[in-house]
């Protein structure tokens, strides 16, 4: 008995450290589909899309700090006839920025769309052509409705899903390294809590991807019955009457709904706990950072308000990478199923003519 309890934990032990793998090996398929030429386009473009919104940023903030000093020093001086603050070399970069910001938008989103495009072009000709080729025992063996699975909800997944995942991670992940990179180049002190902030949140991601999982698969089988219980209750509404059962449909309509409430409060305090958690630190660490510098080395109020206002923006950014990072692992296995099938033998047609 004991061999067996051993035997069996090793078992769970092993399928959770499955489950918390990424699989890379479907998103390498999948990047690779793109292209030589598209990939490297996509990558680039949203790597200066971010560049360009933390240099508008950085901007408002030099623009701010240098009006607030500037104001102060003619208030000193006491200097009636001095001239005002010159807000024009300012107002021309943000403009510059803020119209390159939007055509780096627009190529983002273009890239990003005729990405899910091409690969949903390629993976699906693939597909096609080794399900035509497929011997016959390939027929009998695999049932016709997960052939029609991969070729509709799977391609459906990989043509709609994927690139708008794909997009949203990448920008919540770069708006969160940006934001730290912003709170470093302020406040220095603050690369030394960097380190293990980075390997905390590495942890938590690994259980809270696993965890997020389960209850988004929870919540979504907790709704079916209710939504079934319900349909099936208006169209029998006569009969449900007509025998006097109206207490009992709406005491199983109260349980399917508490049921699907109680996994979707779980879910909800499950985002909730991992944005609040590392984002109170993040902020608190900024913050006592900022403060220290502006005391000691004079740094610029808007400098410091803009490391703050990232710092405050990090737990929301974080948040939403790690929930897009779930979704991608959840639809990545459409990638994987499809690249099971791509891996079929086709029939030998030597000598037959």
């Amino acid at each position: 008995e004991e061999v067996t309890e051993s035997d069996d934990e090793d078992n769970l032990s092993s399928v959770l450290h499955q489950r918390a793998k990424m699989p890379w090996r479907a998103c390498g398929k999948y990047l690779s589909a793109a292209g030589i030429l598209l990939l490297p386009l996509l990558v680039l473009s949203q790597l200066l899309k971010h560049t360009v919104m933390v240099a508008i940023d950085y901007c408002l903030a030099r623009w701010t700090s240098d009006a607030i000093s500037g104001k102060t020093e003619l208030e000193l001086k006491n200097c009636s006839r001095c001239e005002d603050f010159n807000h024009s070399p300012y107002s021309k970069v943000f403009s510059i920025l803020c119209c390159l910001g939007i055509v780096l938008c627009l190529v983002t989103s273009i890239a990003v769309e005729w990405t899910g495009l091409k690969v949903t072009k390629k993976l699906h000709s693939s597909l096609l052509n080794k399900i035509i080729l497929a011997p016959m025992r390939f027929f009998e063996t695999t049932p016709l409705g997960s052939i029609l699975n991969r070729f509709s909800a799977d391609c459906n997944t990989i043509d709609q899903h994927i690139p708008a995942t794909l997009e949203c991670l990448s920008r919540s992940t770069l708006l969160c390294v940006s934001a730290l990179a912003v709170i470093s180049y302020v406040t220095p002190m603050f690369l030394i809590a960097l380190v293990p902030l980075a390997i905390m949140c590495y942890f938590i991601q690994k259980y809270f991807r696993v965890a997020s999982r389960d209850l988004q698969q929870l919540d979504d089988s907790t709704q079916l019955p209710l939504l079934s219980h319900f349909s099936e209750t208006v169209e029998g509404l006569t009969t449900i009457r007509a025998f006097r059962y109206e207490a009992k449909f709406r005491q199983k309509l109260l349980e399917y709904t508490d049921s699907n409430n109680i996994a979707s409060l779980f879910l909800t305090a499950a985002n909730r706990w991992l944005e609040e958690y590392i984002g109170a630190c993040v902020v608190l660490i900024a913050a006592v950072t900022s403060i220290t510098s502006c005391l000691y080395s004079k740094l610029s109020s808007g400098l410091v308000g803009l490391g703050l206002t990232y710092a405050l923006m990090v737990s929301n950014y974080l948040n939403w990478m790690v929930r897009n990072l779930a979704d991608m692992e959840i639809q990545l296995g459409a990638v994987k199923r499809i690249n099971g099938l791509l891996k079929t033998e086709a029939e030998n047609y030597e000598g037959l003519l």
